[in-house]
């Protein structure tokens, strides 16, 4: 009896640390693509032209010549 209600301890643990890396692992890959969406828009904010000149325009810092 003393074994089987080790087993059972340990199946539960296992079972609840395999869990918990699912979920770490799911929010790893969705800090991961935020991550590389920033990057991206970190990238065309610092390259378009177009898009530089809106933001300054949203910043109150844009003057048309």
């Amino acid at each position: 009896m003393l074994c089987v209600s080790i087993n059972f301890r340990a199946f539960t643990e296992a079972r609840d640390e395999a869990a918990r890396n699912t979920y770490l692992a799911t929010q790893i890959q969705s800090l991961q693509d935020e991550n590389l969406s920033l990057q991206e828009e970190i990238h065309t904010l610092k390259t378009n032209p177009e898009v530089i000149r809106r933001e300054a325009r949203r910043l109150g810092l844009y003057l048309q010549p």
